[in-house]
């Protein structure tokens, strides 16, 4: 009886040509990879990966065009730090649709993954252009980059709007507090104490201020969406 079912399978995958993988496939290979980031050793990680990487090309042997497959093993190929092929399959779905936002993203992710945070910077910026401006994810990689690069100014703001659009983020309103923190005590160190009060003397805009203000915009931006 089983013989049978089998067969009865196998035919029906050939009459209508989809592939003898099971149907759940995508699925089954995304658990894969979750259990590869959390994996107590290299070679339990690497067992995880190898399955999900058999799944997913003989997926694509059926099923050449399917972008979330080719993101996966992409991705798959990034956990274990193989630049060239994570490159390969995450530019085969990015050119299907590059002026989608989801796509721009994931051309970040995989350079933010290689560390370079230049160029993710510019897929980040372009995916928030392109309609993620209320994505949380795609703020906080944003924030996470300039901190990278040093530009502590953008981080701030990108942080604080990642904060608008989840307040419930214990990671940004732990960076929120950090940057209050100090800069606080930047001016702390930096500011002499006056030795005379001049009132109605036009107080010049600190950068800081500035930073908060774009950040006021941008948010205000997101709300009349």
């Amino acid at each position: 009886m089983k013989r049978l079912s089998l067969l009865i399978c196998l035919i029906i995958c050939e009459l209508f040509q989809i592939s003898p993988v099971f149907a759940d496939s995508l699925s089954d290979a995304e658990n894969l990879i979750s259990k590869a980031k959390v994996a107590s050793s290299v070679d339990e990680r690497n067992e995880y990966i190898l399955q999900s990487r058999n799944l997913l090309k003989e997926y694509l042997d059926s099923n050449p065009y399917d972008i979330e497959a080719l993101l996966q093993l992409s991705k798959t190929y990034q956990i274990t730090k193989d630049r060239n092929k994570a490159k390969l399959y995450v530019l085969k779905a990015y050119n299907f649709n590059p002026s989608k936002p989801e796509l721009q993203k994931e051309m970040g992710d995989f350079y933010y993954n290689f560390q370079e945070y230049s160029i993710a910077l510019e897929y980040y910026k372009l995916a928030l252009s392109s309609g993620l401006l209320t994505d949380f994810d795609t703020n906080l990689k944003t924030a996470k980059c300039y901190e990278k690069l040093g530009d502590s100014g953008n981080a701030k703001l990108y942080y604080q709007i990642g904060n608008h659009v989840d307040s419930s983020s214990r990671e940004i309103l732990n960076k929120l507090n950090e940057y209050e923190s100090i800069e606080h005590e930047e001016i702390m160190k930096y500011t002499p104490t006056p030795e005379y009060v001049y009132l109605f003397k036009d107080k010049p805009v600190s950068d800081e201020e500035k930073n908060d203000s774009d950040a006021e915009v941008l948010i205000e931006e997101i709300n009349n969406l």
